[in-house]
């Protein structure tokens, strides 16, 4: 299993990024622009192809040292999006830069940045890593500068996640629990109120538990999935004959792909992708479980559960299992940033892979050479 457990990750990952190339062709089909998305989509999966095999071949502890610089970079990059000229409002949300004709999405960017920082910190930390200052205050004292941040823009997703994948990773690295609970308990009361004092995201809160009322209104994208997912069945309409496409369902090739999937390929294949990101976040898991150091499985642990809970956040949204909230499905949906970001996390846990099998041979080496029979 040790063996082949990057196999299945990469098999899983090529197939989910497959079956979106499929999905983005078959829901782009009927616009006029059809051809320019997926031709972006490919540019941009070019670059994370070579963004992925650099960062796999090149040995995870080498962006330990350089972790608070590129953390700053990502912080100066998510600044960038307030900037007139560079940022770009889009729906009442300052969340992209424009680079080159293209748009970033610097919160993806710090989601990683992050996750890297927060690894090197706990695993630097790790024999005081239950002390009140260095293992609980210090940690969240620094994640309020990309929260912060991030609320201005707002991004409450990203902010959601980033503050979920701390407290996961600082009870992964021996925190105290009940500070931890504590603090997931009153960061989720805030997060609560923060929404409510928003009255775009009261609306949506409201249209959830009122789907009824609502379905002409703010609960209107999530209805139209429903209705996707209801006409798919289980055997689908099959490739390219969905309905919902054509301009009844809104996003529909990146917050909404996943209703799409359900009503051109049916029920059997939707719960394939569902089971597609657990054993993704089973391989993820079990890399991070063997990894050479303490940095390493706290940087695994991190990148994996990022991927697995924003995947979760987009099915459950789709299927209106949680309140909405817009988040692309990784690997599947149309997006340049979030593809960079999910390939850049594949890539790291690769490396953490392939440094911990290294790091395995000399044991194995010596287990043979004492087996051996001595004259």
């Amino acid at each position: 299993m040790n063996r082949y457990v990057a196999v299945v990750m990469l098999v899983v990952v090529f197939a989910l990024t497959g079956l979106g190339l499929v999905m983005l062709s078959s829901v782009t089909a009927p616009l006029s622009d059809s051809a320019n998305q997926l031709q972006k989509q490919l540019i941009w999966l070019s670059g994370a192809m070579v963004l992925f095999s650099i960062v796999g071949w090149v040995d995870y502890t080498v962006w330990r040292r350089w972790a608070w610089v590129i953390f700053g970079v990502s912080i100066f990059m998510l600044l960038l999006v307030f900037v007139p000229g560079i940022g770009s409002r889009v729906k009442g949300a300052s969340r992209w830069i424009n680079v080159l004709g293209f748009k970033l999405q610097p919160s993806e960017f710090v989601r990683i940045a992050w996750v890297l920082l927060l690894a090197h910190y706990l695993a630097y930390h790790q024999a005081r890593i239950r002390e009140w200052k260095e293992g609980f205050m210090w940690p969240l004292g620094w994640l309020m500068i990309p929260l912060i941040l991030l609320r201005l823009e707002p991004d409450m997703g990203t902010l959601i996640l980033l503050g979920a994948t701390t407290l996961v990773m600082m009870y992964v690295a021996g925190s105290r629990v009940w500070p931890l609970l504590s603090v997931g308990g009153l960061g989720g009361v805030g997060v609560i109120a923060m929404l409510w004092m928003l009255p775009e995201r009261r609306a949506r809160i409201l249209a959830f538990l009122h789907p009824e009322e609502h379905k002409e209104g703010k609960f209107y994208q999530i209805w139209q999935g429903m209705l996707a997912f209801g006409s798919g069945g289980t055997q689908g309409l099959g490739l390219g004959n969905s309905r919902q496409k054509m301009a009844y369902l809104p996003e529909s090739t990146t917050d909404s792909i996943f209703a799409i999937v359900g009503e051109e390929l049916g029920f059997y294949v939707a719960i394939a992708v569902v089971m597609a990101y657990m054993v993704l976040l089973v391989c993820g898991l079990w890399i991070a479980l063997r990894a050479k150091d303490r940095f390493g499985m706290l940087l695994g642990f991190g990148l994996v559960f990022g991927l697995c809970v924003q995947a979760l956040i987009n099915i459950g949204t789709v299927t209106a299992s949680i309140p909405p909230k817009g988040m692309p499905l990784p690997f599947v949906s149309y997006g340049g940033s979030n593809l960079l970001i999910c390939y850049l996390a594949i890539g790291l846990l690769l490396s953490i892979h392939r440094q911990s099998m290294r790091a395995q041979r000399p044991r194995a080496e010596l287990i043979i050479d004492d087996t051996t029979p001595r004259i």
